[in-house]
């Protein structure tokens, strides 16, 4: 019996696991959370001109 108890809890985390993370991405694709964003490198931040070399289709933007 405690070798069934034991099986059905862990499909429970599994299935809890799987919940979560559908809601989760839910929530974030509608927007209603949000995660910090990546910092960008030090390089990047002190570049004014970062759109400098902007291709659109065979023509290079400068």
């Amino acid at each position: 019996m405690l070798r069934y108890a034991g099986r059905r809890f862990i499909w429970f985390l599994i299935g809890s696991t799987i919940f979560a993370t559908f809601i989760g991405y839910a929530l974030f694709k509608a927007g209603l959370i949000s995660f910090p964003d990546i910092q960008k490198p030090q390089r990047a931040l002190n570049s004014n001109d970062h759109n400098r070399n902007k291709r659109i289709g065979k023509i290079r933007v400068t």
